[in-house]
């Protein structure tokens, strides 16, 4: 009977320490699939457009059937890839300023209503132009867990929040998709969402579709805490586990 309450001793003191490392698979999936069938699979999200801020930049792209005012409005090097060299900013009055056309107001105008303004500007002094419109520098931030946190750009007026952790690879196997936060400035205010991404309704949330700047971090799960803090208790239950198999061994040996 000693050898047996032995033997459920040392089987159950590493078990325990098993037990207490683990973290619910929930945590660590995008969009779990629920069992309940009265969870929606199809939610609606009003993708409205993204409206011209201050500090914005604009790739404007005017054509003229004057081979002079395309020399003067367009770049003439060659390099038709560098859209930044030819982007307007929008200063905090959300102006931006065109050459021999001076002062444009943008602020607040979606992309097609920006265009129609800058060819209505132009049309002053102009004849038979037209213009092209396009965000440019649209930079988001992906921090914590992922695997590869930085920086990205892109083209587009915005991009969905799993668009934008592609950008960083995914997360990490310390991610907790449970818990996201997102920082966004609007209106000179910071702004701090929390998201979770375990949840199908995620495709519904306002804060689905990210914009310019927007800052996206990905916490961590507490099993890394405790990865950290209790690392000599992980090797304790290395050893235990070692000893255990000893154990039974030794008394199985004896049994036999």
């Amino acid at each position: 009977m000693k050898k047996q309450s032995l033997f459920r001793s040392w089987f159950i003191i590493p078990a325990l320490c098993l037990i207490a490392s683990c973290t619910p698979t929930t945590k660590l999936k995008y969009v779990v699939n629920d069992k309940d069938v009265s969870v929606k699979n199809e939610f609606f999200n009003d993708r409205s457009e993204k409206l011209i801020q201050p500090y914005d930049y604009l790739y404007i792209k005017i054509f003229s059937l004057d081979p002079r005012t395309n020399d003067i409005f367009n770049d003439q090097s060659g390099n038709t890839f560098n859209t930044e060299l030819l982007s307007y900013p929008v200063d905090d009055n959300g102006s931006i300023n065109l050459p021999f056309i001076g002062i444009v107001n943008v602020k607040g105008l979606n992309i097609n209503q920006a265009k129609e303004k800058v060819e209505k500007a132009l049309a002053t002094g102009l004849n038979d132009v037209s213009v092209i419109v396009r965000f440019v520098s649209n930079k988001i931030t992906l921090l914590g867990e992922v695997n590869q946190p930085g920086q990205y750009s892109f083209y587009d007026e915005k991009v969905t929040v799993f668009q934008a952790l592609g950008f960083a690879n995914g997360s990490t196997t310390f991610g907790d998709l449970t818990s996201i936060t997102l920082i966004r400035e609007s209106n000179n205010n910071i702004y701090y969402h929390y998201l979770n991404l375990t949840e199908k309704k995620i495709a519904a949330s306002e804060f689905y579709y990210l914009l310019p700047n927007d800052i996206l971090i990905i916490n961590p799960i507490k099993a890394k805490y405790r990865s950290l803090q209790d690392y000599p208790l992980s090797i304790i239950a290395t050893l235990l586990s070692s000893i255990t198999a000893v154990l039974t061994a030794v008394i199985l040996a004896r049994t036999l």
